[in-house]
């Protein structure tokens, strides 16, 4: 029933975008707007996907160095990029971070360090989502109302909870260990070896601590300029700081469990603020739909991954019950290197 439910409330997007189809889209008028997309910047868009790869590809040669995992080839990491992307489309914007982390757990990786090393991307993005819907909200505050008080409290509420969690350390980690050796993938890992493993990311350094802030706020800052730059093909003459505030808009409605990666409610966030800004509504579905076209064609090389994981359980090139590594966490970490392979 619980399962049930949460499926319910995650269909709350996908039915937003429906009335919008249904009761608010001029089809003559969306017609039109399709018909004089300027492919330039729809080409444009595009390439930022493929630097949000990129981005995402080098955060995770970095985390892999924090937390003692192998180094695999750049090659490998830009594969799992590609594969982790493709299934945001359909997964929770909640759970599909961890979709590396089974990837990883399918190839060999420890779970001891794959499972704090996913948890740490999961924080990150929060974190980087947070600080843009701030940003949004407050430019944006005359427009979605109290949205910024909301944002706001939010972020109160997220701090607070960061310190109980903190506060209750040992609790939390003990259930992690318990839970983590309870999923097929992970097999014979120990407790003690997960909660250590977790004791190595509250021990990560300022110095790390701040590069991977800085790795990921330049990941939310190209999923930014997608959005803008599809703006621009649909000829929607909006500033780039504005479409940037709409994008941290856009990503609190993610981190509601309300939807699949964003469908329906940021459709719905792009309608109000181009309302505001005395825009076509037309143009603002036609974009969060574009949005969904630009991440899946993107992305598109995920699904060979995914395909020859299916016949394959395993990547060949990475070997079972492969040999840790010192973790970076707790010392000075040095540059990440993409093209050094294991």
């Amino acid at each position: 029933m619980r399962w049930l439910g949460r499926w319910l409330l995650r269909a709350t997007g996908p039915v937003v975008l429906v009335f919008l189809l249904v009761r608010v889209v001029d089809y003559g008028e969306l017609r039109d707007i399709v018909r004089e997309i300027d492919i330039v910047w729809a080409l444009l868009a595009l390439a930022m996907v493929q630097l949000l790869m990129l981005t995402r590809t080098y955060r995770w040669i970095d985390i892999h160095q924090l937390f003692g995992l192998p180094r695999a080839s750049f090659g490998y990491q830009l594969r799992l990029s590609y594969a982790t992307m493709l299934a945001t489309l359909v997964l929770p914007q909640i759970v599909n971070p961890f979709s590396r982390f089974v990837l990883l757990l399918q190839d060999g990786y420890q779970a001891k360090r794959a499972a704090p090393a996913s948890v740490l991307e999961k924080l990150l993005d929060l974190v980087a989502f947070v600080t843009f819907g701030l940003y949004g909200s407050i430019v944006l505050a005359s427009t979605f109302g109290g949205l910024v008080w909301w944002a706001v409290g939010a972020i109160v509420l997220a701090i607070g909870l960061g310190l109980a969690a903190y506060a209750g350390r040992s609790y939390v980690g003990r259930l992690v260990a318990a839970l983590l050796p309870k999923l097929p993938v992970v097999g014979g890992e120990t407790a003690d070896s997960v909660l250590g493993a977790f004791r190595e990311l509250r021990a990560l350094n300022a110095q790390a601590a701040a590069r991977m802030l800085a790795w990921s706020l330049v990941v939310a800052l190209v999923q930014a300029t997608v959005l803008y730059f599809l703006a621009r093909s649909l000829h929607v003459d909006l500033s780039y700081p504005f479409m940037v505030a709409v994008w941290g808009v856009v990503a609190l409605t993610m981190l509601l469990p309300l939807s699949v990666n964003g469908i329906g409610t940021r459709e719905a966030v792009l309608v109000v603020a181009f309302s505001a800004a005395d825009r076509s509504t037309d143009a603002a579905v036609a974009l969060g739909l574009m949005v969904l076209i630009v991440v899946a064609v993107g992305s598109s090389p995920g699904a060979i991954e995914w395909l020859r994981r299916f016949f394959v359980s395993r990547d060949p090139g990475v070997p079972a019950g492969t040999q840790e590594t010192a973790p970076a966490a707790a010392s000075s970490p040095a540059h990440p290197q993409g093209e050094q392979s294991r």
